[in-house]
């Protein structure tokens, strides 16, 4: 699901019209995005995600989600690709037609591939998951065809039948386009009455036997997207076959992100939360509040004072939450994968932490 978001603050929403609605599978609608103002839009990098805001029926608040861009950087337009599931799906699906307007900020996303090194990219995309992948794979495709050279791919694509995968065609004119770079493993299932080699080439669950039967044993980066149990099984057993837990990039959309085995004795130890009262400031405007040990996130506090602070999933996974954090410091009750610099909060997850010398100091924060 641009340039990242900057850790100064959320970008302003600016309104986009839904060009064009696409149905690409029994499952998944595709949606082209124009500039309702006709200014050129922020670019942004092959597998990053638009944030975008669905306005609600009488005094219910918007509806913040995020969606992946499905098309390279260079596409005319911008487009997500959604699958039905889930208030704000559901209402692209079934409410939103061609021509309306919807409010987006400038993508963002640290899941991104380099187009450089000589060494193959295994991507791994299960279900909706394709999504980034398939904006890597045209990005690779297109820079291949300015510059004559492809970091060659090999793409494990898993689907539970072909009636919900979607892009079939897409995929093959990009492997057809990149001159045998571009290696589909297409694996289903239900097999129904697909037939092999023309619709799938595996059948069943990626396994290490299916790594072992399409990939050589030069070094390979892995791409991983998709539902966050199948991802974990895939990092698995990448791990458990020798693959550097560096070489293995992942987007598990949902609210878990993938735990990884990684040791590093370096690492600081995490910030418990403040096990005291501590007086927390939203804004410019001075709104405050005390948070309790056991009252909950930062942004259970905000709203407990009357405050409206943008949210999507509330569990650190879309970013949606972020502000920056002006003093004092926050600790992380909950494990988060949504990108975020040094100087910003994820209030959904955190709450106030005592300093590093267990001196207690007030939070600041900068809610717009």
């Amino acid at each position: 699901m641009s340039s990242p978001i900057a850790s100064s603050g959320p970008s302003e929403w600016r309104k986009f019209r839904i060009a064009r609605i696409a149905r690409e599978s029994a499952v998944i609608k595709s949606f082209y995005l124009e500039a309702a103002d006709g200014a050129p839009v922020a670019p942004h990098k092959a597998g990053q995600h638009l944030p975008i805001r669905l306005e609600q029926r009488g005094d219910e608040p918007a509806l913040l989600r995020t969606y992946t861009i499905s098309v390279a950087p260079s596409a005319p337009q911008l487009r997500i690709s959604v699958r039905k599931l889930g208030a704000g799906s559901g209402q692209l699906h079934d409410d939103v037609a061609e021509g309306d307007l919807i409010e987006c900020r400038v993508p963002g996303g640290d899941f991104v591939i380099d187009t450089a090194p000589a060494y193959p990219a295994v991507m791994v995309a299960a279900g909706v998951g394709i999504t980034p992948i398939l904006a890597m794979l045209s990005h690779l495709v297109e820079e291949s065809e300015r510059t004559g050279a492809m970091r060659p791919v090999i793409l494990f694509y898993a689907a539970r039948n072909t009636s919900e995968r979607a892009f079939d065609d897409e995929l093959s004119r990009l492997a057809e386009r990149s001159k045998g770079r571009l290696t589909l493993v297409r694996l289903l299932k239900d097999i129904g009455d697909a037939v092999p080699g023309r619709d799938y080439e595996e059948h069943g669950v990626l396994s290490a036997e299916m790594f072992r039967k399409y990939l050589g044993f030069q070094r390979h980066d892995f791409y991983l997207c998709g539902p966050p149990g199948y991802m974990q099984s895939v990092y698995d057993i990448l791990i458990d076959h020798g693959v550097a837990d560096h070489a293995i990039f992942a987007e598990a959309f949902g609210a878990l992100s993938l735990k990884r085995q990684v040791a590093d004795p370096v690492a600081a130890a995490p910030a418990l939360p403040a096990a005291e009262p501590i007086d927390v400031v939203f804004d410019a405007a001075g709104t405050r509040s005390t948070w309790t040990p056991g009252a909950g996130s930062l942004l259970e506090l905000a709203e407990g004072a009357g405050l409206s602070p943008e949210f999507g999933c509330r569990e650190g996974a879309c970013g949606a939450c972020k502000v920056p954090l002006l003093s004092g410091a926050v600790a992380y009750f909950r494990e988060t994968s949504a990108a975020c610099g040094p100087n910003d909060v994820l209030i959904c997850s955190a709450v106030p932490a005592a300093g590093a010398d267990g001196s207690v100091h007030q939070v600041v924060l900068a809610l717009r």
